[in-house]
């Protein structure tokens, strides 16, 4: 089944049959025609090294007695399975399928006339009280030849006990553990580490005596899908993968497991916050070898578990997508030392580690006045190896890199000034950086926002101002001010909005003692969501129990290397953020829409100052899976509070942001002498169980604006308003002397807020109005057409 040795695309890359990455070199690759799973080994007793590779169509066997030309010698096929696992005990190897409609139940396979040739069987023991043993999701055989099967279709998929060391090559069962689904495996001194993924908990139990299993302890891991797990050289710490989306490595110390103590956590910097899915750990030496999706083999060095710290890798993947491609496994168990990988979509990698120690960099950071301990610090190490960290609630800090040598170190937090300083970091040793920083002094900004046209002040208006470190967010009083009094020098970004208004950025301005600023803002609707502007979200009947309108910046998720939810808002708007239904991250049914209706609905818009309004924004809309063929819809829709149309039904599932959605808003009303709303709506209906993702950004109305002359008073025009000032309610009665029928009445309160439109049906008439208004005065204006007219002004008492 062998493809070729090096693949094409490699050697066309790198122009060499090696390649190093970061402390790991590529000394050989085999690719296959199908895809890749789980990888294992065994040695002959003549000392050469075989890799076992499981594919979906079988089981090839590489010969590494040349790492640098690894050659196929012997294939097993096999039912078709995403998933096999392999582990051997003498001259046996020992693998479990687990797709549905297989029956191979546990393949033996006969390593000891190799490499000439090998033999194997299906063993598919019906078990008295079970039944027929066909498939299994994995295996572990410990140092005594107990091969505990897990994820079986048997025992509700809990572990099932096999001896493999009594007769060799033939299998014996033994008993049957807790009927709690365990996903993978692991023992050592009759000590038990199941990774219940559905419960998210690694499971720790005595199993001394295989007639009695006897719980021990659990601990719930970081994504609450447990994995796998492997245990440290001293058997005191376990480390765990969850299969999620951007899920780390967690450390913990078992030596108690009545009482389970998280030490650390481990992601790979390089792609932190990429959605990478870590698969599988394994343990040599305390060098923890991690096989991560599309980030291919990671080593990290963990004999100082409470600081994890990468210190090799070497990705296989060259692809740009994440979700589950790339590394399956990896095994660095060989006497050689050789690391092999086996990736999914490109095969076997046999790859020689230059194993390291780390170079940690550990310490606490106080304040220089107080000498209180500070946390939120950020420490950055000066290097292009990545690295990153925060002091803790006691001011303690930890990192550390692979390569030794001199360098600048940061240290960074809100309010105090920034201090940089020479460390000295050697492989193997822990050095102790004790820092204090001296606190900046708060200073005051003050500003007002107005109208850019009348300079009347904007209640109401949001105002952030952020810098690469930290941001400030203000709200306008009545009277247009704000204030920020702990703010500090820094060069801030400066964006102001308000309902009603455009967005008004200022990319830079220095910010180095007490400042006052105006801001001013031409009227108009647009929302890039970088501001809160008061949308409502809301469920409908049915209610949606998940996948709630949420205005976040987007977490990608994906599902067949397609994305679901795209990571990133609209490009090219204000910020990173945008409404998305749901935004948990990780799987993709993590929370998305469920069971019902979610709706975003805008703030009520006066749309009767444009010309001839037209509404854009941008979406995407995901509808996938489930049962039944996916048919849920995104709906756009406008209303006016009698009226309520839909304007675009969007059904075509497209995991990115879609081409620009334009809305003439006079297709659907006839006349715009009340505000609008525009509402965006999606479901996943009970009993579809569909993934429906939508988001919502950019929002703008696009058309050219009415008032841009002052108003004017009448030409001719009897107006009465009685009483003035008023309590309740006053009477309005017009006799307008102009020949139209498409007059408004337009009240503007003191900041020059539309309060309320009003169609004036005919040339003369009567209006009682005030009822719901606060205590202030207002303008009353008369527009026809592109005429406005100054009609006289109403107090409210």
């Amino acid at each position: 089944m062998k493809k070729y040795v090096l693949l094409l695309l490699m050697s066309c890359l790198y122009a060499a049959t090696t390649f190093a990455q970061l402390n790991m070199t590529l000394l050989s690759n085999v690719s296959y025609d199908a895809d890749g799973n789980d990888i294992w080994a065994w040695v002959a007793p003549d000392g050469t090294e075989y890799a076992i590779m499981g594919l979906t169509n079988g089981v090839s066997i590489v010969s590494l007695a040349d790492p640098s030309n690894a050659q196929e010698v012997a294939f097993i096929p096999g039912q078709n399975s995403i998933w096999r696992d392999i582990k051997t005990w003498g001259d046996y190897a020992y693998v479990t399928t687990d797709q549905n409609g297989t029956t191979e139940g546990l393949t033996v396979i006969n390593m000891s006339t190799l490499p000439d040739s090998v033999t194997y069987y299906r063993w598919t023991p019906d078990i008295p009280g079970l039944g027929t043993l066909q498939t299994c999701h994995n295996l572990y055989i410990d140092e005594f030849g107990y091969c505990d099967l897990s994820g079986c279709n048997l025992n509700s998929g809990g572990i099932l006990y096999i001896d493999v060391f009594s007769q060799p090559g033939t299998p014996i069962y033994v008993d049957r553990g807790a009927a709690i689904y365990s996903h993978d495996v692991y023992v050592r001194e009759n000590r038990m580490y199941t990774s219940e993924i559905y419960l998210g908990d690694l499971g720790v139990y005595d199993i001394s005596n295989k007639n009695e299993t006897v719980f021990l302890g659990r601990q719930r891991t970081p994504f609450a899908f447990t994995h796998n797990s492997w245990l440290s050289d001293d058997g005191t710490v376990s480390f765990t993968t969850d299969e999620r989306a951007n899920a780390p490595i967690g450390a913990y110390d078992v030596s108690d497991p009545s009482d389970i103590v998280e030490l650390d956590q481990f992601r790979p910097l390089a792609t932190l916050g990429e959605n990478v899915i870590p698969h599988n750990v394994h343990v040599w030496q305390d060098w923890l070898i991690i096989s991560y999706y599309t980030d291919g083999g990671v080593v990290v060095d963990a004999s100082r578990p409470t600081n994890l710290i990468e210190v090799g890798n070497f990705d296989t993947f060259l692809g740009t997508q994440v979700g589950f491609n790339g590394a399956w496994g990896a095994y660095p168990f060989l006497p050689s030392g050789l690391v092999l990988v086996s990736d999914i979509n490109s095969g076997l990698y046999v790859l020689a580690p230059n194993y390291v120690r780390a170079c940690w960099l550990e310490g606490q950071v106080t304040d220089a006045i107080t000498g209180q301990a500070l946390n939120e610090v950020d420490v950055a190490i000066a290097t292009a190896e990545a690295n990153v960290a925060r002091s803790d609630a006691g001011g303690l800090y930890e990192t550390g890199l692979a390569t030794a040598g001199t360098y600048a170190v940061t240290f960074t937090k809100v309010g105090y000034v920034p201090q940089t300083v020479n460390a000295v970091l050697s492989n193997g040793v822990v050095t102790n950086l004790n820092v204090a920083l001296s606190p900046l002094v708060p200073l005051t900004f003050n500003g007002i926002v107005v109208d850019a046209e009348t300079n009347a002040p904007i209640a109401d208006a949001k105002v952030l101002m952020s810098s690469e470190i930290t941001s400030f967010t203000a709200t306008s009083a009545a009277d247009g001010t704000f204030s920020l009094n702990s703010i500090f020098a820094d060069d801030y970004q400066i964006v102001a909005g308000a309902w009603g208004y455009l967005h008004a950025s200022i990319a830079s301005i220095v910010i180095s003692a007490d400042e006052e600023i105006t801001i001013s803002l031409n009227r108009g609707y647009q929302d890039d969501f970088i501001l809160n502007q008061g949308w409502a979200t809301s469920t409908g009947v049915p209610a949606a129990t998940i996948g709630f309108w949420t205005r976040d910046v987007p977490l990608g998720t994906y599902a067949d290397n397609q994305a679901v939810n795209p990571d990133q808002d609209v490009s090219n708007d204000l910020g990173n953020l945008c409404y998305v239904t749901g935004n948990a991250g990780g799987d993709i049914g993590t929370d998305d829409v469920d069971n019902g209706i979610v709706i975003l609905t805008s703030p009520p818009m006066d749309l009767s100052i444009y010309v001839d309004p037209v509404i854009s924004y941008n979406l995407w809309f995901v509808n996938i899976g489930g049962s039944g063929n996916p048919n849920d819809q995104l709906l756009v829709k406008l209303t006016n509070g009698t009226e309520t149309v839909t304007v675009e039904t969007i059904t075509d599932s497209q995991g990115a942001w879609r081409e620009r959605s334009s809305i003439r808003v006079a297709d659907y009303f006839d006349a715009l002498t009340v505000p609008v709303s525009i509402i965006f709506e999606t479901a996943d209906l009970p009993g579809n169980g569909h993934v429906v993702e939508a988001g919502v950004d950019a929002f703008l109305v696009e058309g050219e604006l009415i008032s841009g002359l002052e108003p004017v008073a009448l030409p001719s025009a009897e107006l009465k308003i009685l009483p003035n000032p008023f309590a309740e309610t006053f009477s309005l009665q017009y006799e307008l002397g102009i020949d139209t029928d498409q007059a408004e009445l337009i009240v503007r309160n003191d900041l020059g807020q539309i309060v309320s439109v009003m169609r004036l049906p005919a040339g003369s008439g009567q209006l009682s109005m005030g009822q719901h208004w606060v205590a202030g005065r207002y303008t009353l204006q008369i527009r026809a057409g592109s005429q406005v007219w100054q009609a006289g002004t109403v107090v409210k008492q």
